[in-house]
């Protein structure tokens, strides 16, 4: 019987984030650090300044080293979820597996991560744009009312800080789309749905988790990256033409290391939240033992009957 599939505290769920990465660290680090060598190889070939006379090269080269570090950090995070969740069911947890096991999902995982992330992006874009065009007409307007203008600038200030609280809303409510979308199938709509009923309750958890993970990740991805900084800077002051080539090959090698070393903590931690939120409102760890004493091998597991998705 899976012992671990039991409603969890936030301290003994942050626990349990570490002792899975700390007892399978050579897992997780090559699963966060293969896609990784593509973004590397990538960043360190090309390798753009910005230059006032060819500004759109530099946009689309940066569009495009975005987009691929995009796609290789989705890529670990569909296989870290699947190595969480092998761990959590009592199951061997490998790099193989892992590939295996989400293949065939992985473009949608992409697709409806993309979207998750842009959906309140381009929701607050447009709303923004009309309250500073409606503030700047009304404050043209009624310019000689100090009083009037004053609302309208507390207006505008409220909506400035409103636009993005929504959005931090809207992305709570999604953030366990990888999970499920890995675990359980479906596609955007279906995993939006899925995820905003599972969050429903905890997403303060989910903030608060997320952020400690977040500072974490920071301060080591700074404690790598300063001091190779800080030999790109001795290097430049000897051969002053080589500073932004090397500034920016030491940077991307600081990136590197850093997200391989670290970054699948936020996966590991969000997919347990996804095992606890099913465990509380559903029983799965019941179900899961009743499958167990009937003599039916634990799978991947599937949204529970009933749940709407």
């Amino acid at each position: 019987m899976v012992t671990v599939l039991r409603p969890l505290s936030t301290s003994e769920l942050l626990d349990r984030t570490f002792h899975l990465y700390r007892n399978n660290f050579v897992t997780f680090l090559g699963i966060m650090a293969i896609p990784q060598l593509f973004v590397l190889a990538l960043r360190v070939v090309v390798r753009v300044t910005p230059d006032p006379n060819q500004i759109g090269e530099f946009f689309l080269v940066s569009l495009g080293v975005g987009l691929v570090s995009f796609l290789a950090a989705e890529t670990s995070h569909a296989w870290a979820v699947m190595a969480v969740s092998d761990l959590q069911l009592e199951r061997p947890a490998t790099i193989g597996a892992a590939f295996r096991s989400v293949q065939s999902s992985l473009l949608r995982v992409m697709w409806i991560s993309f979207a998750v992330v842009c959906i309140p992006i381009l929701f607050a874009i447009p709303v923004l744009i009309v309250v500073g065009v409606v503030a700047g007409i009304a404050g043209g307007v009624v310019g000689g009312g100090l009083g009037n203008v004053g609302a309208i600038r507390l207006v505008s200030f409220s909506m400035v800080l409103i636009v993005p609280l929504i959005a931090l809303r809207w992305w709570l409510a999604w953030s366990l789309v990888v999970p499920v979308t890995v675990l359980e199938g479906g596609g955007l709509r279906a995993s939006m749905r899925r995820s905003k009923t599972l969050t429903k309750g905890c997403r303060g958890r989910i903030f608060v988790i997320y952020l400690l993970i977040a500072i974490l990740v920071a301060i080591v991805s700074w404690t790598i990256q300063l001091p190779l900084l800080a030999l790109a800077g001795v290097r430049s002051l000897r051969e002053p033409g080589t500073m932004t080539a090397t500034a920016q090959t030491i940077s991307a090698v600081g990136v590197f290391l850093s997200t391989s070393l670290v970054g699948a903590l936020a996966t590991i931690a969000l997919t347990l939240i996804y095992y606890d939120q099913r465990v509380r409102k559903e029983g799965f760890d019941l179900q899961l033992m009743m499958s167990t004493l009937e003599g039916g091998a634990p799978n991947a597991p599937a949204a529970a009957e009933g749940t709407g998705v």
